[in-house]
């Protein structure tokens, strides 16, 4: 299954702007890819970064267990509030689409 993470935090706690954060995320970045594997998390694309303090990113694991697992051993939840959304592919929604009666 693949699931949309979506992590926000302030300015007041973004690496360019905390020493600490910064630190936690020189160290704990270059090592998000074994950190996933590790887990039994797949990296599909991302993690994406902008200006808006906001990192986007889309995994894939048989258990949103491991997609826990995985952003607790990053740390990534010690500086954001990240979202988890399980999602489907196009192709899955249309197919879950077709099958479903509408009601209206």
């Amino acid at each position: 299954m693949h699931f949309v993470l979506i992590a926000t935090h302030t300015p007041e706690i973004c690496p360019t702007s905390n020493a600490t954060t910064r630190d936690l995320m020189l160290k704990t970045g270059p090592d998000v890819p074994n950190l996933a594997q590790k887990a039994g998390v797949e990296i599909v694309a991302g993690p994406f970064v902008n200006r808006e303090h906001t990192i986007v990113a889309i995994v894939q694991s048989d258990k949103v267990e491991n997609v826990d697992r995985f952003l607790v051993e990053s740390r990534l939840p010690h500086w954001n509030r990240v979202r988890v959304l399980p999602s489907l592919t196009m192709e899955d929604a249309l197919t879950e689409v077709q099958a479903q009666t509408p009601i209206f």
